[in-house]
């Protein structure tokens, strides 16, 4: 049960690291010359704190909270509605769109975080049986981690 867990964070984690190698070149090529910025993004913010603080945010706050609400108590509301129930990849799509609309800083902030949240809610509804919340917390605070690391 613990391999299963450990390989199944490992293997998103990885889903990650390919896009984010499609994402960085895409972005720094292509969009970030027409980003539409609406505030101080993390960069501006988070990541000039100690790093103490960027951990304690980032890495252990942040993941716990945005996978409660943004996967597990979503998850719960969109499959109390029958239309959804059956439809995951739909569900999946929805929480996308949440996540990636509550990081508003800026408008490839929120088409990245889109997929990023795609991606939570997918790992959240494969691992419904099997700790799907602290899947998503050690996968997203890993993420996280990388990217204060990095």
């Amino acid at each position: 049960r613990e391999k299963n867990f450990i390989f199944s964070v490992f293997l998103f984690f990885l889903i990650y690291i390919v896009f984010d190698l499609v994402w960085t070149p895409t972005y720094s090529h292509f969009l970030e010359k027409y980003n539409i910025v609406f505030m101080l993004t993390p960069n501006d913010t988070i990541m000039k704190q100690p790093l103490y603080l960027q951990i304690s945010l980032a890495v252990i706050l942040s993941p716990l909270l945005e996978t409660l609400v943004t996967q597990e108590w979503l998850y719960k509301l969109l499959t109390m509605a029958s239309r959804l129930k059956k439809k995951k990849f739909m569900i999946a799509i929805i929480g996308g769109l949440v996540f990636g609309s509550l990081h508003f800083y800026s408008l490839s902030y929120m088409v990245y975080h889109f997929f990023i949240g795609f991606l939570y809610m997918s790992a959240f509804i494969i691992k419904i049986d099997k700790e799907p919340y602290w899947t998503v917390v050690v996968l997203h605070g890993l993420i996280n981690l990388l990217v204060i690391l990095t």
